[in-house]
């Protein structure tokens, strides 16, 4: 067991739980060389592997304790959605007011998904800041319905600035957050990743790259897991944004029974 009854409860009631010093040093040294091959490889303009096929940012995925944790809040047979790793700097910009929750299109929250937020270097105030709005997780709002709100304050928000390194944050991926851009970073380049997994028991919205399916493919191989990366969690969200936006009227008129 990963998190305790008393967490638990607070992540399912304000949609966020912080876990500092998540990591341990050699596993936060393996995880920063893997990002720093990345960017090597971006400004050499070079082929980037899928971050699967890395040797420490692969194995991030299934993570003991991350999958132990994640099982906890979802149950068994939840699948992996994706995972982003990048290094911010200096001038880093921020994130407008979002949620990451994947639906097509946004009309309940069934079943739970989940975004875990590594912070390799901590949070110290530079660059950018996290900021949450504790229990929206269950308001039911496009992703990007916020934008105009821009990271300026809003009431009850928690602002998260000061995290050791190696330290986690996990999210309802309906919470409603920002990355406030701050100055500063100049001696301290933020070393930042967040994995996204899914309940079982839906098809999910597919990762937003046409090579969704090789990604799962190449994770399956080197990492095993066949359930947590089986396709058919999935559906390809390009398709099904296609069919539903060429849809007139009211997407419910599609399930009602004939009158």
């Amino acid at each position: 067991m990963m998190l305790t009854d008393d967490q638990l409860a607070a992540f399912h009631d304000q949609g966020f739980l912080i876990l500092p010093s998540f990591f341990n040093d050699d596993e936060m040294a393996g995880y920063k060389a893997d990002m720093d091959q990345i960017q090597a490889l971006r400004e050499a303009k070079e082929p980037v592997p899928y971050l699967c096929q890395l040797p420490h940012l692969g194995p991030l995925i299934v993570h003991p304790k991350t999958l132990a944790m994640v099982e906890q809040v979802m149950g068994p047979g939840f699948a992996f959605h994706h995972l982003h790793a990048s290094r911010q700097g200096p001038g880093t910009p921020g994130a407008n007011w979002h949620q990451d929750y994947e639906q097509e299109p946004q009309v309940n929250r069934s079943h739970i998904m989940v975004h875990v937020f590594y912070y390799f270097n901590g949070l110290n105030g530079e660059v950018g800041d996290l900021v949450v709005l504790p229990r929206t997780q269950n308001t039911v709002i496009a992703n990007g319905a916020l934008g105009h709100l821009g990271q300026q304050v809003l009431p009850g928000e928690v602002v998260v600035d000061d995290l050791p390194p190696g330290s986690a944050v996990l999210v309802y991926s309906a919470l409603w957050h920002a990355r406030r851009a701050k100055p500063g970073g100049e001696d301290r380049v933020r070393y930042f990743a967040d994995a996204s997994y899914c309940q079982a028991g839906v098809k999910w919205p597919s990762y937003h790259n046409a090579q969704w399916r090789e990604i799962l493919a190449a994770a399956r191989e080197n990492l095993g897991h066949e359930t947590l990366f089986a396709d058919d969690h999935f559906f390809d969200v390009r398709a099904g944004k296609a069919a539903w936006r060429e849809r007139q009227g009211s997407l419910v008129l599609d399930i009602l029974p004939t009158v």
